[in-house]
């Protein structure tokens, strides 16, 4: 079995093969520097608290995989810059490192710059039935 550290650098070297990766908006020292709990802004009305989760993620849409940066994850969902627009409850899978496969709804997706995209996204839960 793969350290999750090996399984990260697999994750990062397929997520530089890919054809379609986001561009940050702002310099890659300052995207990754923020760890933790996110501070509550006033008159926030989220049911759960967020945490960064900045990092480089796989996202899989229509067979085909897309380079993503993840910025934040809650118990509900999760936030993460795309290259390309997503529609509104589209149904997406994401690769994450250290996690299975995650089916996602997306719920939201405004263009931030060129192969930019700010999108969220809440987790689907899969029922298997035999």
């Amino acid at each position: 079995m793969l350290d999750l550290s090996n399984e990260r650098n697999l994750i990062v070297d397929f997520w530089e093969t890919t054809a379609s990766k986001a561009r940050l908006p702002e310099p890659e020292n300052s995207y990754f520097a923020p760890e933790g709990v996110m501070p509550v802004s006033p008159g926030n009305k989220r049911a759960y608290h967020r945490f960064y989760l900045r990092g480089k993620a796989l996202l899989k849409r229509q067979g085909s995989f897309i380079g993503i940066y993840t910025k934040d994850v809650s118990r509900r969902g999760i936030g993460f810059l795309s290259p390309v627009q997503l529609l509104p409850k589209e149904h997406v899978h994401l690769h994450l490192p250290g996690a299975n496969e995650l089916m996602v709804e997306v719920t939201r997706c405004r263009r931030v710059d060129e192969s930019c995209f700010d999108s969220g996204a809440k987790f689907i839960l899969k029922v298997i039935r035999e």
